[in-house]
């Protein structure tokens, strides 16, 4: 049930901003682990490895360090990066599950429940510290389950209430909490355990993770169909893009899981994610164990500079979904082109930035290289991130399932930071894990590059029909509307035709002659693009068969 709060504010909005607070909380909750594990852990460099000193740091010294505010665990290097493993292989598991389950079930309650669920684990955290290692492991695990379900059913929501030219605006601001988080996590962190106590942070994170959940439960509908109170001119917009505000969405809907995995722009994705979460995992829990490692940085330093870049990504994230969804809105780019420019633009910088790392020996110029390139990677939340919501909007929660099934890339970056550098905690083997992550960020561009697509799918299309007195029209049979039997959508038609306006296209359209389109998925995802092209074609059909307006297919 969700109660009408909120009344005069666009609800789409509302759910946008909301999640983008859930996010920017429960990936802090990693951030905060990831920095609490490394402040106590026993392991300190005194060695000669280390090139900076604590003194250099703009801070002044612990104020916790000895007193019983603070603490130290029998914790090497290696066990903290196996704890990050364990979180992610959790979310690896249940990855493809939790996508369909976001199809299944409603994905608003999936969302708050799980969530609720890790925020009360968050709040044990502390605790099994005391406890016994294995604990804190099995705590980790857990908590990777339960947030695998996060992203999909968050995904799966706001394709229920997203525009067709908002969705890059809209999926980018409530991921910029995402990449906003691991600034304001690791800062706060680092400062409380500092001059505050070492689980401080832990207790701040969860209550107020626990505290949203309820807030969400309450108050968001999972789509316009369910909200007892929708704005008037919402609903109109909504409608107008072809979101239908109606009819509550099929949770039995049969999911063509083949064709997904066989597909090449998901697997395009699906690498795109592989590489993204193989640097994500480096940059959000063992950074600041390089900090620590290579340079003897306190915990209150260590925040700060593992935190600075992500507030660069945040801006260049925003201010590019503004910038891709013009080039779309406006023609200039087809929705495949501005997808792959996002990507291979954002994570090419980041990938040389990356590589680069490896070569530096200073800890001035590891932020500067790392603020860069991680700036310019929120460019690529334009592209692969929104991609499934333009390959097949139906089935966004099961599509980002699997692309979070990449979770796989953070899984084998963890434990190769365990393995090579767990131990020796030297610059050189620090070095090489950054060349390694380089590579393969630069391969993920290509690949992604190659085989992306930003059309609506044949086997997306395929799952709706148009009906006309009974008989059944394959969405593919309706040339130049919405898809050819390529699975080659009307978006990349009109790219590629816009300076022929007056050609045959916009003549030799024909159709039934009546089309019931209240069951058509696709006619009503396409009449924004049928609106736009009829208002600029000069030329009208003639004949009982033929479209000689906008209003004559709807």
């Amino acid at each position: 049930m969700t109660l009408a709060l909120c009344t005069r504010i666009p609800h789409r909005y509302l759910v946008i901003i909301l999640s983008f607070i859930i996010m920017m909380v429960t990936v802090g909750y990693r951030a905060c682990f990831a920095l609490m594990a490394t402040h106590i852990s026993f392991f300190n460099s005194t060695d000669n490895n280390s090139t900076s000193s604590g003194r250099d740091s703009i801070f002044p010294s612990c104020t916790t360090a000895g007193t019983s505010r603070s603490k130290v665990v029998d914790w090497s290097g290696s066990t903290v990066s196996l704890f990050h493993t364990a979180y992610f292989a959790g979310q690896l598991v249940m990855s493809i599950p939790a996508g369909a389950l976001a199809m299944k079930t409603s994905p608003k309650r999936l969302f708050g429940l799980t969530l609720l669920a890790t925020s009360v684990l968050q709040l044990v955290l502390p605790i099994a510290t005391d406890v016994h290692v294995s604990l804190t492991f099995v705590i980790r695990t857990v908590q990777g389950m339960l947030e695998a379900a996060s992203v999909p059913a968050m995904n799966a929501v706001i394709s229920s209430w997203a525009p067709k030219n908002e969705k890059a605006r809209l999926i980018n601001f409530a991921y910029s909490g995402v990449y906003l988080s691991p600034a304001i996590a690791m800062f706060t962190a680092g400062a409380t355990e500092c001059y505050v106590s070492w689980d401080s942070i832990m207790y701040i994170y969860g209550s107020i993770g626990a505290a949203w959940c309820i807030m969400w439960i309450m108050v968001i509908a999972s789509s316009p169909a369910t909200h007892p109170r929708i704005l008037e001119e919402e609903e109109s917009l909504l409608k107008r893009s072809g979101v239908s505000t109606t009819t509550k969405a099929n949770s039995n809907q049969p999911v063509p899981w083949c064709k997904f995995f066989t597909s090449m722009p998901v697997i395009a994705i699906w690498v795109a994610a592989f590489c993204r979460n193989f640097i994500f995992a480096l940059l959000i829990t063992e950074v600041q164990q390089y900090y620590k490692d290579v340079y003897d940085l306190p915990a209150s330093m260590n925040g700060l500079l593992s935190g600075v870049p992500q507030i660069f990504m945040v801006v260049f994230m925003l201010a590019g979904a503004c910038v891709f969804d013009m080039l779309v809105k406006r023609g200039i780019l087809s929705v495949t082109n501005t997808r792959k420019l996002a990507q291979c633009s954002g994570f090419g910088i980041q990938g040389l930035c990356t590589l680069a790392i490896g070569f530096v020996d200073n800890h001035i110029q590891a932020f500067v290289l790392l603020s860069v390139g991680v700036a310019f990677s929120g460019f690529a939340i334009s592209g692969y991130q929104t991609n499934p919501l333009d390959l097949a909007p139906q089935f966004a929660g099961p599509l980002t399932g699997i692309s979070r099934t990449g979770m796989l890339g953070s899984v084998i970056s963890t434990t190769l930071a365990s393995v090579m550098t767990g131990h020796s905690h030297s610059l050189i083997d620090w070095q090489r894990l950054f060349i390694i992550a380089g590579c393969i960020h630069l391969a993920g561009v290509i690949f992604y590059g190659i085989f992306a697509s930003g059309n609506l799918q044949s086997w997306a299309s395929d799952s709706k029909t148009i009906i006309n007195n009974g008989t059944n029209y394959g969405a593919a049979s309706v040339n130049g509307i919405i898809s050819n039997a390529d699975g080659t959508d009307y978006d990349s038609q009109y790219d590629e035709t816009k300076e022929h306006k007056d050609s045959e296209l916009y003549n030799s359209v024909t159709l039934p002659a009546t089309i019931d389109v209240n069951a058509s998925y696709l006619v009503q995802e396409s009449k924004t693009n049928a609106r736009n092209s009829f208002n600029n074609s000069k030329h009208q059909g003639k004949g009982s068969n033929k479209i000689s307006s906008y209003d004559d297919i709807y």
